[in-house]
């Protein structure tokens, strides 16, 4: 008998170094390919510096989402091997980062249902909602599923924030008074339980009770976006970080322009913008940019390298107020508005040259007439 228990003691030793050594075999391989992933996208981002072509740019883009989706997708193969443990949760919470950056479903929802279903618990669950949230149906399903059954009660509250911008994207299509009001009740209905569920929960580097405030202003300014409608104030800094407004340049015809300098679309843009501002040089027209750069650095850095001539702020890139507040979805997002500031034209994505023009010019020469 002694004999018996001693091996079985033996066996249960040795099964558990035999884990421990998968788990940690696991955990390297996850390391290796997060820093393979780093050093390869890397290398995408430099040759993307030196394209000269928007035809290159197109395919090193192409590039860096085929890399990421096989990167999530070998994650995933990885995650299956320490399913419980720290090792598998950490290559699950890379791939459906990696996969969600660039809107690749299928391998957010399998990173989501893995997580589900071995991790749920993990207070890092929220630190991957931002990515799930925009996995679809499939995303929303899983909100659903930390609301009702995670024990992290920030975790619940941020998915709850995230259903309520799930409703909030849905304005972007429908035109409706009636269902607008629907949408927005559901939506503030949702901000209202994440705030009472956990108010200091971060979503990023913001608390939830913030993000909900500031979703209720931009839901109180849905209305007032439409075309022919009076802009609404916008207040951010100036690259000398003095205070700047929208409402400095009434009088003036403004193109606001909301960018960033790693947009292919933006950037496609400023050569023209820069003609434009030189044709409009002595006419009341204004081009302000908005950067949604991360660090102010990077513009200013930028715009060494890159001449742009006309007004530049920047206010805490992507976490800055006016995002909300103008519903920004896509970049570049530019708004039109007439020397009067009432909103004339909104594009979310380059309108080409030729329209673009052709409002610009009509609404300039309106306010030379006005002007007399």
């Amino acid at each position: 008998m002694r004999v018996l228990i001693a091996t079985v003691v033996t066996l249960s030793v040795g099964l558990v170094f035999a884990f421990a050594g998968d788990a940690k075999e696991t955990a390297e391989k996850v390391e290796a390919l997060k820093k393979k992933f780093d050093t390869e996208m890397a290398d995408i981002k430099d040759r993307f510096e030196k394209a000269t072509t928007a035809a290159d740019r197109k395919s090193l883009q192409s590039e860096a989402r085929e890399l990421s989706i096989i990167s999530a997708r070998d994650a995933l193969e990885l995650a299956q091997d320490d399913p419980k443990g720290a090792a598998g949760f950490e290559a699950a919470l890379f791939a459906v980062k990696r996969a969600g950056a660039f809107g690749a479903e299928k391998e957010v929802e399998a990173g989501a249902e893995f997580i589900a279903k071995n991790h749920l618990d993990n207070p890092q669950v929220k630190t991957v909602l931002p990515q799930i949230a925009g996995a679809g149906r499939a995303g929303q399903k899983f909100l659903q599923t930390v609301v009702e059954k995670a024990t992290d009660k920030d975790a619940r509250a941020v998915a709850l924030y995230f259903q309520g911008t799930y409703e909030v994207e849905k304005l972007n299509d429908e035109d409706d008074a009636k269902a607008v009001d629907e949408l927005i009740a559901k939506a503030t209905d949702l901000f209202d339980k994440a705030v009472k569920e956990s108010p200091e929960a971060k979503v990023s580097r913001r608390t939830v009770s913030k993000e909900v405030a500031e979703q209720m202003e931009a839901l109180k300014a849905v209305k007032n976006l439409a075309v022919g409608k009076p802009v609404p104030d916008a207040e951010a800094r100036g690259l000398d970080g003095k205070t700047v407004k929208l409402s400095d340049y009434k009088g003036k015809v403004v193109l606001f322009d909301i960018w960033a300098t790693w947009c292919p679309p933006c950037r496609a843009m400023i050569p023209h913008e820069r003609e434009m501002v030189s044709k409009m040089k002595d006419k009341p027209f204004a081009l302000v940019s908005l950067s949604v750069d991360d660090e102010k650095d990077t513009l200013e850095q930028f715009l060494e390298k890159q001449p742009m001539p006309w007004n530049h702020w920047w206010d805490n890139g992507q976490e800055s107020p006016i995002l909300k507040k103008f519903r920004v979805r896509g970049f570049p997002t530019l708004f039109l508005i007439d020397h009067t500031g009432v909103i004339r034209h909104k594009w979310v994505g380059s309108p080409g040259n030729k329209e673009l023009d052709k409002a610009v010019e009509a609404l300039v020469e309106k306010a030379v007439k006005t002007k007399g």
